[in-house]
């Protein structure tokens, strides 16, 4: 493999992730290396993949949890009924489950602080958003009653 078709290959990878991430759900790409022609088919994972320019979860959901009471988290009320989690930089093991960080976020004290070095993201568009750092955390969205 020559330097030039080595590079080709580089920006036709690079175009697959662009056109993957953009939502595309078909792209057709081809290289333009002189005497030889390369033709990729990207087809993104699935025609209801979010992309990157929508809001919501950027990653499969963990799972739902099951709230039974009215619960104040870091001063935000969550009503009873089922939340679907979605993790972000944490495996979603840390966030659910009796001992997961959402069930003990539930059984801390209402005027309680979420231990460090946990926070609510205030003003955080969509469902609730608890983050340890950058692009670490998870949302909690209410599905149903």
């Amino acid at each position: 493999m020559t330097v030039q078709q080595f590079k080709s290959t580089v920006v036709i990878l690079l175009l697959s992730t662009i056109a993957v991430s953009c939502g595309s759900n078909q792209e057709v790409l081809t290289s333009m290396v002189p005497s030889t022609t390369t033709t990729v088919a990207v087809e993104s994972p699935s025609t209801t993949a979010i992309s990157s320019s929508t809001g919501g979860p950027k990653t499969p959901p963990c799972g739902t949890f099951e709230v039974v009471t009215t619960e104040l988290i870091a001063g935000q009320t969550f009503l009873p009924g089922q939340y679907q989690i979605n993790a972000f930089g944490i495996p979603c093991e840390e966030v659910m489950g009796e001992s997961g960080l959402f069930s003990q976020f539930l059984q801390l004290k209402d005027d309680e602080d979420l231990p460090q070095p946990w926070r609510f993201l205030e003003g955080a568009v969509g469902a609730p958003k608890f983050v340890s750092g950058p692009a670490v955390g998870f949302r909690v969205q209410r599905i149903s009653d």
